[in-house]
């Protein structure tokens, strides 16, 4: 008798000051996942107010980092392979090798240049996320008529490449205050860690009880940029999920303080800090921001 109380008393409901998920829940349900992502992130509106400050920034570096990123991937035949193979697993004779200014990169050009673009626009909206996640779908033979395989050691490496770049130019601008730099480096850093999180659970092994073989949307499967058959990516660089630019996409704003700098919450750096940095050296961008070598777009921030 007294063994069975001292068993039982080895197990303890949690402290009421932790929050429950459920693990069910977490891996079935996208919103809860999400949910859970920006709580344990600590994503909140000041991250959105600073995406929201930041977007002419990040708009101008998308033509840049486009370009980097296909230099790359064409630098390699492990990845190279798979623009015409289009399954990274497949390790035999290739027909023919994609360039960076053949058509086919042209157009994974655009698209990727869509999706920097979506990436940078109203993460307010849950079809933002969904989107997010479609993307990781889209990398697993899913979700699409013509299927594309490429393993997530690719996808992780290829995200982590466009943050490198994208942080190391936005550290750089030699007009944006170090504390705003933060903030945006802060709050895009989550952005780019959830969206890793939604393709890799496409790819790893957890949870395999409560995964069920998805039906594939035919209004998805049939084009590129679609989520239940509505257009999720817009027609240029300058578009959002809502098909208008980013500048008119007002209801970001909506239960904001936005008299308020976005930024106030953070202290202010001291300006003898400020000096010592500037005059520190620096290995050259990989991403130049001061003027040389951008487009027009681009130079205009």
């Amino acid at each position: 008798m007294k063994m069975a109380e001292q068993e039982q008393e080895h197990y303890v409901e949690a402290p009421p000051s932790m929050e429950h998920i459920d693990r069910t829940e977490l891996y079935t349900s996208l919103p809860v996942r999400i949910q859970f992502l920006h709580s344990f992130l600590e994503f909140g509106p000041e991250d959105v107010a600073a995406l929201i400050a930041g977007q002419k920034y990040v708009k101008a570096l998308i033509p840049a980092i486009v370009n980097i990123v296909y230099k790359k991937l064409l630098k390699y035949d492990i990845t190279a392979r798979v623009f015409t193979t289009r399954n990274s697993r497949d390790e035999g004779p290739v027909s023919s090798w994609a360039s960076e200014d053949s058509a086919q990169i042209m157009h994974r050009k655009m698209f990727l240049r869509w999706y920097l673009t979506k990436l940078n626009s109203d993460c307010t909206r849950m079809e933002y996320w969904e989107y997010l996640d479609k993307v990781g779908l889209m990398h697993v033979g899913k979700g699409r008529k013509n299927p594309l395989h490429v393993e997530y050691v690719f996808l992780g490496v290829c995200l982590g490449f466009i943050q490198d770049a994208m942080f190391e130019a936005i550290l750089s601008h030699p007009r944006l205050e170090l504390y705003r730099k933060i903030a945006l480096i802060k709050a895009l850093g989550k952005v780019i860690w959830i969206q890793n999180d939604l393709m890799e659970r496409w790819h790893n092994t957890d949870a395999l009880e409560f995964l069920e073989e998805e039906p594939i949307d035919e209004d998805d499967a049939l084009k590129e940029g679609y989520l239940h058959g509505k257009q999720m990516l817009g027609d240029d660089d300058a578009s959002t999920i809502l098909g208008r630019p980013i500048e008119e996409a007002t209801h970001l704003m909506d239960g904001m303080n936005m008299g308020r700098c976005p930024f106030s919450g953070m202290a202010r750096p001291d300006p003898a800090h400020l000096e010592r940095q500037r005059a520190a050296p620096s290995r050259p961008a990989v991403v130049n921001m001061s003027g040389n070598g951008l487009t027009s777009d681009e130079k205009k921030i």
